[in-house]
């Protein structure tokens, strides 16, 4: 059995207060004998019953571990700040190398948790590719430069200084990739306390403990720069948002939760940094790939849809919507149900069964129509009432006035339903193509969400309007998978529901700094100096 405990001012911290884990594979084939296992054993962790289904155990924070991580990432941040850029630099340079030795094990864990490989590798890969080394290059030179100088002797510049310290709190679905994120508040000379699920904290500890810290540790960063806490969510929010040494609260969640909180610690005198729900919308262009975009509509069904950055709709020009319609539904055929652990699944359980058929109703009750899926499933994909898995499901919506009046457009579809919208003209149009245009990009830009947005065009005419006209996501992708990752490119951040009122593209090295101009006049070279 393997064991996590917290990391609290540079030491493992064992509690004597733990919570144990079944595999994701025990808990789906047998949940009521997974949850009889976990209590037994708090009871007796040796009981050799356990074996084959509890695979960790892990600490749970008390009120003065709380406690005691704030005060040790405050004053770890009062030395870190003076950490040269360069040497911070160096830490995220031989992070990425410890990330790279650990992705098996990292991937073990994360496929343990109940992420399927398929969706365990994305996730390694977005990580793996904000870390690289040119991209830390590049983002070091953004947190400091120079005007010039002015008259005879007066340097001007700016400098991006470190807020203080940090709190993360990554969600529940994605625990480990999302932290990730959070790391790059270290490039700024922040300190960090990060707070993993309470349910399934194990992979963003091992990748805490054994990458961030080993890196940090190894480059002489004082004790208490990151730390980990597991525990009551409410009673460590309070905390933070009581503490005088919390500068930053790092959150990401459902947007109407993310939003109460984001209000909360905007009260507090504090900066809050929100990473909330996703609504994201893939265009089809009349000279678009489809078959590539139809590749990348069906991302949309990793982890079943549970992932705030994956497309969630499709506006599709009426020229290519039958082409496109008919080769996504070959492709959504081909998804396969199954344990986490066995090869080519990418779907997993759904925690919003429920609303899942309100907006399946809702829709089809609209004029939407069923073209696959829409049943509960099991894990080997029969129709079970009672089966915690649902069929990839995809509606057809003819009219995008109808759309505009249906749940599964206006809001985040956290289950596997993809709606497939034909974007035609009104009739007797004189200009088809410049009226399908504005529709597509007026629907997108009165989303109220905002993280990603992907078309698929060919002409270079409508490439340039798209881009010029398409201001409501963090990130726009032309011609390239939705959920891919670039060098340099933001992976998270947006506007709206998905960001708050600053939201925009999410670069927490500038989030969780401030900008402080800077002048300098040189002492007469004739003066003495002191």
């Amino acid at each position: 059995m393997l064991f996590f405990p917290l990391l609290i001012g540079g030491q493992d911290r064992d509690t004597k207060d733990y919570s144990f884990i079944a595999t994701a594979d025990e808990m789906i084939k047998d949940p009521v004998n997974c949850i009889r296992l976990q209590r037994l054993a708090v009871k007796n962790e040796h009981d050799p019953s356990l074996r084959s289904t509890i695979y960790a155990k892990y600490c749970i924070a008390h009120e003065q571990d709380i406690d005691d991580s704030i005060q040790f990432a405050y004053e770890a941040s009062q030395e870190f700040k003076c950490f040269s850029f360069s040497k911070r630099a160096k830490m995220m340079n031989d992070i990425h190398d410890l990330l790279l030795e650990e992705k098996a094990k990292l991937l073990e864990l994360m496929m343990y948790e109940g992420h399927p490989e398929e969706l365990a590798l994305w996730e390694y890969a977005g990580m793996e590719m904000a870390y690289r080394r040119e991209c830390i290059e590049y983002f070091k030179t953004q947190l400091r430069g120079s005007f010039g100088v002015h008259g005879r002797n007066e340097s001007l510049g700016w400098i991006r200084k470190p807020d203080g310290v940090v709190v993360v709190s990554p969600p529940g679905n994605a625990s480990c990739s999302n932290s990730m994120t959070a790391g790059f508040a270290l490039l700024g000379g922040n300190t960090i306390i990060l707070k993993p699920p309470l349910r399934a904290p194990v992979a963003t500890l091992y990748l805490w403990h054994e990458v961030f810290w080993k890196a940090l540790s190894a480059n002489g960063a004082p004790k208490g720069t990151v730390n980990t806490i597991v525990g009551n969510s409410s009673l460590i929010m309070e905390k933070w948002l009581a503490s005088p040494k919390v500068n930053d609260v790092f959150f990401f969640g459902d947007s109407k939760s993310g939003m109460q909180i984001g209000a909360r610690v905007f009260q507090a005198g504090k900066k809050p940094i929100l990473e909330l729900s996703g609504n994201d919308l893939l265009i089809v262009w009349k000279d678009g790939d489809v078959k590539l975009a139809a590749e990348s509509l069906c991302d949309a069904f990793l982890g079943s849809t549970q992932i705030c950055m994956v497309p969630k709709k499709a506006l599709i020009h009426e020229d290519v919507f039958e082409e496109f319609q008919n080769e996504f539904l070959r492709l959504v055929s081909r998804l396969k149900f199954g344990l986490p652990s066995e090869k080519g699944v990418a779907l997993t359980p759904v925690v919003k069964a429920d609303e899942f058929f309100l907006f399946l109703n809702d829709a089809v009750n609209k004029g939407a129509t069923l073209l696959s899926g829409g049943q509960k499933v099991n894990h080997q994909g029969a129709v079970d009432s009672s089966g915690i898995f649902l069929q990839p499901t995809v509606l057809k919506i003819d009219s995008c006035l109808d759309a505009l009046g249906m749940r599964c457009f206006l809001e985040e579809n956290f289950f596997p339903l993809v709606p497939l919208i034909r974007i035609a003209p009104r009739a007797n149009t004189t200009n088809k193509d410049a009226e399908i245009f504005e529709l597509m990009t007026d629907m997108v830009n009165k989303n109220e969400y905002g993280l990603r947005t992907s078309v698929w065009a060919n002409s270079s005419y409508y490439i340039g309007k798209f881009v010029k006209k398409l201001d409501r996501s963090g990130l726009i992708r032309i011609n390239s998978k939705h959920t891919g990752f670039s060098p340099y490119l933001n992976t998270h951040g947006g506007p709206g529901l998905s960001g708050g009122p600053f939201g925009e593209a999410n670069y927490i090295w500038q989030k969780t700094t401030h900008l402080q101009s800077v002048s300098v006049t040189r002492l007469d070279p004739t003066s003495s100096e002191t």
